[in-house]
């Protein structure tokens, strides 16, 4: 089976401290659930930035989908990055758009046509239980819909890779 996430002897360091992560070696593979459990502070949230691109480690070789991703010019990152779906653990929903607008985000900065918007983000609004919900702004929902609109953006594109930071925290059972 082909990997699709290879980390090599990979470190992270902020700033001149120690290192936050040392000597990092795991391979994942399509089609598979990985969990990370660890205590607070243990770099949890680190490890899964590294994934997501939105950081560089300090050393190593980080490979996804077979291509270096350390190495890899900046230009190519945004592209790169939408082949991975991410649930944060803030949300990090734009808060004056709507729950609707905020799932469609990626397939807008894709460039998913307007008139080919509404169904998928409908059908995702529906998938997490917010169909009637679809004009409200982030603030005006719940802590547990907001995660849920969260998941349903990470999802929307369909991802080959989707990292989640605890993404049912605030979700009820």
């Amino acid at each position: 089976m082909d990997e699709i996430v290879r980390f090599e002897n990979v470190g992270l360091r902020y700033g001149a401290g120690t290192e936050t992560l040392a000597d990092l070696n795991f391979t994942l593979y399509p089609g598979s659930f990985y969990f990370l459990t660890g205590a607070s502070g243990a770099g949890k949230t680190s490890l899964l930035k590294l994934l997501y691109l939105s950081q560089r480690p300090s050393r190593g070789v980080i490979r996804l989908f077979g291509e270096d991703a350390v190495t890899m010019p900046r230009e190519r990152l945004p592209g790169f990055r939408r082949r991975i779906g991410v649930v944060f653990q803030d949300f990090r929903l734009v808060p004056h758009l709507s729950a609707f607008d905020n799932i469609a985000l990626p397939l807008r900065v894709a460039g998913v046509r307007e008139k080919d918007l509404e169904t998928p983000v409908a059908e995702m609004l529906d998938w997490v239980g917010l169909g009637d919900r679809a004009s409200a702004r982030p603030a005006t929902l719940s802590g547990g819909e907001q995660q849920r609109v969260a998941i349903a953006r990470a999802v929307i594109g369909r991802p080959e890779i989707l990292v989640a930071d605890e993404p049912t925290g605030n979700v009820d059972p």
